[in-house]
């Protein structure tokens, strides 16, 4: 399979640090989007933290990946879903136990977006209310479920989707990396075909999207790097007060992957502890400083959901996800808020210079500035086979 790709970040209009992290692997093909909070710069500690640990543990599973891409079979399916599993896991005990040595690291956290494509198929982790979501066909299906109380609320039937766009439980986190002692993580698993786009982002670009087709529609015909400066710029225009940071994925070649396949099988896999466990005393406030394929590849078998760690919910999802079809973590507390404040402009566009690299992201851990590209970088992936 061919994959275009291009990730960019910006710092927005009213911030003035950028604590958002983004990562793209061309070699083993996984994208990672992370959104940090915490003040004096420890939300840019916790996303560069949870982004570097990710990228290690699967870095380190480069065969295991490589092998189900060649034969993907259901074992290996279930292998690749407990490895994002563990990276995830991972990089929450990361940034949780530094957060509980540092005085000035204490209550840091972030969100944590991990897509890893492996032959025609994609698995996807989520942490927060950055999200992924899956362009089919000119539409628009968000994959992933907003860890915020004004989410759980709207699947409740509490308060509608309208009211939650306005209300002020939308920036509420009830699930985030590194802020309680233990973290849900909610997976999916998505059949890929040709012509599909993924957009991983934080909720800096897609909250000056709520109309999901608009995404779609500024996707369509358009490369990566193109859709994803036209996305950061418009969200720049309409208020920039958060950091925005996306990766656009397009699936240019997909062999063996029939037209009929499910669009994807929805995996919640949050563990049973995390209700019993009391939230830090230093939980943060804001995200803003303080101071400032060939071969079968049919989807998971959800009557052997069994054979998943940790797993409470699963469903087959048609090519349109929709919202009955997405469970949030159950009985989670709020952990943090994400606010931002329209106080002062920044008028610096994106710059579109081609920039290309085989490994782009977080090689050196000291070099923050490797987490956040200022251009967008696009890059080709070429078929696993070439």
């Amino acid at each position: 399979m061919i994959l275009h790709a291009a990730m960019l970040t910006d710092v927005g209009v009213v911030r003035e640090h950028n604590e958002d992290s983004v990562y793209v692997d061309t070699e083993n093909r996984f994208f990672i989007v992370a959104d940090g909070m915490g003040g004096h710069a420890a939300g840019e500690v916790a996303s560069a933290m949870a982004v570097d640990t990710v990228r290690e543990t699967l870095d380190n599973a480069g065969d295991d990946i490589s092998g189900f891409a060649e034969k993907p079979e259901e074992e290996g399916r279930k292998e690749l879903v407990t490895l994002l599993e563990t990276a995830v896991r991972a990089a929450h005990r990361s940034v949780f136990e530094r957060g509980s040595r540092e005085t000035d690291k204490q209550g840091m956290g972030t969100t944590l977006e991990v897509v890893l494509v492996a032959g025609a198929e994609a698995f996807i982790a989520h942490v927060g209310d950055s999200r992924t979501y899956l362009m089919r066909d000119g539409r628009a299906s968000q994959i992933t479920t907003d860890h915020t109380v004004a989410e759980v609320l709207v699947l409740e039937g509490k308060l509608s989707a309208e009211e939650a766009q306005n209300s002020p439980l939308r920036t509420i986190l009830v699930n985030a990396i590194g802020v309680a002692p233990d973290v849900g993580i909610e997976m999916a698993h998505v059949q890929l075909r040709e012509g599909d786009q993924i957009l991983l982002c934080s909720d800096g670009l897609h909250d000056y999207f709520p109309a999901e087709q608009e995404l779609a529609d500024r996707l369509h015909a358009r490369t990566p790097k193109e859709a994803l400066a036209d996305l950061i710029g418009l969200a720049k225009e309409r208020g920039g007060h958060d950091n925005i940071t996306g990766v656009v994925v397009h699936v240019a070649g997909a062999k063996g992957v029939p037209g009929s396949s499910p669009a994807s099988v929805k995996i919640n896999s949050i563990p049973a502890s995390i209700d019993d466990e009391p939230l830090s005393d230093g939980v943060p406030s804001t995200h803003e400083d303080d101071d400032d394929a060939e071969a079968d590849t049919g989807p998971v078998d959800v009557d052997d959901a069994s054979a998943f760690p940790n797993l409470l919910n699963v469903s087959v999802l048609d090519d349109e996800l929709t919202q009955d079809d997405i469970k949030p973590p159950a009985n989670l507390r709020g952990v943090g808020t994400d606010e931002g404040a329209d106080t002062t402009k920044d008028v610096r566009g994106a710059d579109t210079d081609d920039l290309a690299t085989e490994k782009i992201g977080a090689d050196d851990a000291k070099d923050d500035t490797a987490h956040r590209p200022t251009q967008p970088m696009a890059v080709v992936i070429p078929d696993e086979e070439s």
